[in-house]
């Protein structure tokens, strides 16, 4: 279960770093990582008995825990920034296009 968890760890860590850099990330591959990685946690979950949990494994999923939230953070904000963008492309392409026909016009019916 440690190693699961690890590599899960060790791979969401990477992504988070890998956004901070602000470098051209192939989300892909991480993705990809990820979905493997919750394999192997469900997999090694299936293992684990009813009684009460080792206190290492606790922390090793605290250290996980911490790690998705901060990942989670920054996938949030690159998913807000991306949508701004694409709201200020598509407004723009659409006044692009208008000929002014439906819009209101300003200055008209104003003293």
């Amino acid at each position: 279960m440690f190693v699961a968890i690890e590599r899960a760890n060790d791979a969401v860590v990477a992504e988070t770093r890998a956004l901070r850099k602000r470098a051209g990330v192939d989300l892909r591959d991480f993705e990809r990582r990820k979905s493997q990685a919750l394999l192997d946690l469900t997999r090694a979950g299936r293992n684990l008995g009813e009684g009460p949990a080792d206190a290492a494994l606790v922390e090793h999923l605290r250290k996980l825990r911490a790690s998705l939230d901060d990942n989670m953070k920054l996938l949030s904000t690159h998913l807000r920034a991306v949508r701004e963008i694409s709201e200020l492309i598509s407004r723009s392409l659409i006044e692009a296009e208008s000929d002014g026909t439906y819009s209101r016009q300003f200055g008209a019916g104003q003293a």
